[in-house]
């Protein structure tokens, strides 16, 4: 689970909400996937050495194995070694019948699918995780009699040593019945797509976390092959006075980068793309040059941070780098200054370019050297811990 410890919110979650005996509800409106999450999970929890039991009624069990490889989770010695366990509730609908070690005969029988879920639990050994995919399904077939047996699996949870997870689709259920799934479950990840957006259009937040109502920020995502959920910055700026070393610092960010030069310089705009630690970023370089200046505002918006590029030998530039901020009209967003080309003779360091800037004593100032990728990472991080505020 480490590198979904890492994230923001998610590692929240599974640092203190995914213990045995507290149950995790992941809610998602029609328009979010919140299925490739929950893989992501498993796969997380079976690389620990636990059992996954993934009870199913709405697939059949080899679409759900294809999906984990779609993602670039590769189940198969998880199937073999009986670590990951499906109850497949899915077949006896279709009239087929199925291999896996636990069945659903009869999925219209509430009390049937019940006794097969505890069947398992009881049965597999270790701290085991319940996925019930899903709960909307129980619901359509089964309306608010669902409730009663979410509260006796959770209350089976710690006696058994599982933890449960159900997956929730909101098609449009009464308050009865989604005001009761909160209250009943201990964690809630809540997953919707944005109505109003340009840029980013699926965003997810914590509304409970061990028990505990809690106010969480919304963090945009998106899905990757392979990778699965990335936590994902739809534009971080880069910008900067002329020649102070954007367009290097683009590329020594990217996973992929484009530039349009002329010579040496960059006569459009830098778009780079980050994949980092759980982390999806688009990178965008403005152009220093001054006759540019109209459009920088249009270059700012939907920004969400901003990399400040300045040349450390070149203190006279540093009024024209506070001014292309004023311009971008980027003032008060999560902002890291690189304080570049220190390799160079007559180099400023980090603190004589943040006196000279007269910057305020948030912004942190990093002495870099693009060209090499000295530091570069760790402003980087710098500028994630304050936009997500870890």
């Amino acid at each position: 689970m480490m590198e979904l410890a890492r994230l923001p919110l998610v590692g929240e979650v599974v640092e203190e909400g995914l213990k045995s005996g507290l149950s995790t509800l992941i809610r998602c409106n029609p328009l979010v996937d919140g299925s490739i999450f929950t893989y992501q999970l498993c796969y997380a929890w079976l690389n620990e050495g636990n059992p996954v039991i993934y009870y199913v009624n709405n697939k059949r069990t080899d679409i759900v194995v294809e999906d984990f490889k779609r993602y670039g989770w590769d189940v198969g010695k998880p199937l073999e070694e009986r670590k990951l366990i499906f109850i497949d509730a899915y077949s006896a609908i279709l009239g087929l019948t199925s291999s896996e070690p636990y069945v659903v005969k009869d999925a219209f029988n509430l009390k049937q699918i019940s006794e097969t879920l505890v069947k398992a639990v009881r049965e597999v050994e270790g701290r085991k995780l319940l996925v019930v995919d899903s709960l909307s399904t129980l619901l359509d077939y089964f309306e608010t009699e669902v409730l009663g047996y979410v509260t006796s699996w959770n209350k089976l949870a710690p006696v058994y040593g599982f933890v449960p997870l159900y997956l929730f689709t909101d098609w449009g259920y009464g308050p009865e019945i989604k005001d009761k799934l909160i209250e009943l479950c201990d964690n809630v990840i809540d997953m919707r797509a944005l109505e109003k957006s340009v840029v980013a259009t699926e965003v997810f937040t914590v509304q409970k976390l061990a028990g505990k109502p809690v106010e969480k920020p919304v963090v945009p995502f998106k899905y990757v092959r392979p990778g699965g959920l990335k936590i994902y910055i739809p534009k971080i700026l880069i910008t900067g006075p002329y020649h102070a070393g954007k367009t290097t610092v683009v590329h020594a960010l990217s996973t992929r980068a484009v530039s349009v030069q002329r010579g040496e310089t960059t006569v459009a705009l830098d778009f780079g793309h980050l994949e980092y630690k759980g982390f999806s970023a688009d990178l965008f370089g403005t152009i220093g040059q001054q006759r540019f200046d109209p459009i920088l505002e249009q270059l700012g918006g939907e920004s969400v941070g901003v990399i400040l590029v300045v040349d450390s030998t070149k203190p006279e530039t540093f009024p024209r780098a506070l001014e292309m901020l004023r311009k971008a009209r980027v003032y008060g967003l999560p902002t890291v200054v690189f304080a570049n080309k220190q390799d160079l003779p007559g180099a400023l360091s980090p603190e004589e370019v943040k006196e000279r800037m007269k910057l305020p004593p948030e912004v942190p100032v990093i002495g870099t050297v693009a060209t090499r990728k000295d530091r570069i990472i760790e402003g980087l991080e710098i500028l994630l811990k304050q936009i997500f505020g870890k």
